[in-house]
């Protein structure tokens, strides 16, 4: 049931995460600075809440949150889908970031916690339902916006997760530990978390560059419409799941960490920065390219924080990766939304491609040492 919960949630993501630039552009009339503004609020709301969040999960059961966390984003897509000025718009997106935050991160809390067969294994088949669940999202809402105006699309997702409260009495009830602050302090302060989470902050910096750019580049470049854009998307999700997948499965214990990692940041650079070349046949594969290699990221930064971090402390330690992970993104919505807005959709992947593959020395040099 936890896999379904997670393809639920990156359902409801893709279809919105992606297509609402284009919705505020075309209809809202909303500048790109305001666009890129919507995202890093998206993103801040998340940097107050990830590691109170994280504690509360390790002392009382996670799946309270999920509920919580329910109710809050279908009242906040009911609110989202009728306002149209920017600043009720911008509060009730804050709200709207803050209820996915609960959800999501009381889902990931669950998986650390309950814990039965091999870890990699099971990272592996929990991140094959969220990006097949971003996959089959994307499809859902290319299809729901050829055929439905936006706000009718917000909506239907919020009727979808309030029917999806009544099975939250199947997720697993985690039980809870008391931890004094001081010690998450301690066993984060560390060189090789601190390490891991810088390497992970300049990386998630390209999940900005997408939210405010890709959608935009998608209809501008190559002329794609919404169900288009989602076959696009649809495309890279399957490619990231089966990496998943494939890494749970088969893959984990057969190269170094160190090896999965170049090879990730190699084909994810790389994919950015030549799927910006508007010919459909040619971006959709190196799009792929790149989808394989931040398959092996989101697989890889699982099975690290369950190495780095004791289990009764997994929720608050796996709350400040988070946190980090949000301040990368939020950094890259504040950049390169106007740079996309005044330069071409196409930059700010171009340029996040090439911080992937510049990445690649440093986490060489680090790891080895």
């Amino acid at each position: 049931m936890l896999y379904f919960f997670i393809g639920a949630y990156s359902a409801i993501i893709s279809c919105l995460y992606f297509f609402l630039p284009l919705y505020l552009k075309d209809h809202l009339n909303f500048s790109g600075g305001q666009i890129g503004l919507l995202y890093g609020v998206l993103s801040l709301n998340a940097i107050l809440a990830a590691f109170p969040v994280g504690v509360t999960g390790d002392r009382y059961p996670a799946r309270i949150l999920t509920r919580l966390g329910l109710a809050g984003t279908a009242a906040s897509l009911l609110l989202l889908a009728r306002v149209q000025h920017f600043g009720p718009f911008l509060a009730v997106f804050w709200a709207f970031g803050l209820s996915l935050q609960l959800f999501r991160q009381s889902l990931d809390i669950m998986l650390f916690k309950d814990n039965p067969g091999s870890p990699a294994r099971r990272f592996g088949q929990y991140n094959a339902w969220r990006m097949g669940g971003m996959t089959v999202g994307i499809l859902a809402g290319g299809g729901l916006l050829t055929y439905l105006a936006f706000p009718d699309t917000l909506k239907f997702w919020a009727l979808f997760l309030l029917i999806l409260m009544a099975a939250t009495v199947r997720l697993p009830l985690t039980r809870g530990v008391r931890t004094s602050l001081r010690q998450y302090g301690e066993d984060f302060f560390t060189r090789p978390v601190l390490f891991f989470a810088a390497w992970l902050f300049l990386f998630t910096m390209h999940w900005g560059a997408e939210g405010t750019s890709l959608g935009l580049f998608l209809q501008t470049a190559l002329g794609l419409r919404p169900l288009g854009i989602g076959l696009y998307m649809a495309g890279e999700f399957f490619v990231v799941a089966l990496t998943a997948y494939c890494y749970g499965r088969f893959w984990d214990g057969r190269l170094k960490p160190l090896t999965f990692l170049i090879i990730a940041l190699l084909t994810s650079g790389l994919g950015h920065l030549f799927m910006t070349y508007p010919w459909l046949p040619w971006s959709f594969g190196w799009r792929a390219v790149h989808g394989v290699g931040d398959g092996l990221i989101m697989m890889l930064t699982y099975t690290t924080i369950a190495r780095l971090f004791q289990v009764e402390r997994v929720g608050g330690h796996s709350g400040l990766i988070s946190l980090t992970c949000t301040l990368g993104t939020l950094s890259g919505s504040l950049l390169y939304g106007p740079l996309g807005a005044t330069f071409g959709y196409h930059l700010p992947l171009i340029c996040t491609g090439a911080v992937s593959l510049a990445l690649i020395p440093l986490v060489y040099a680090g790891l080895r040492e």
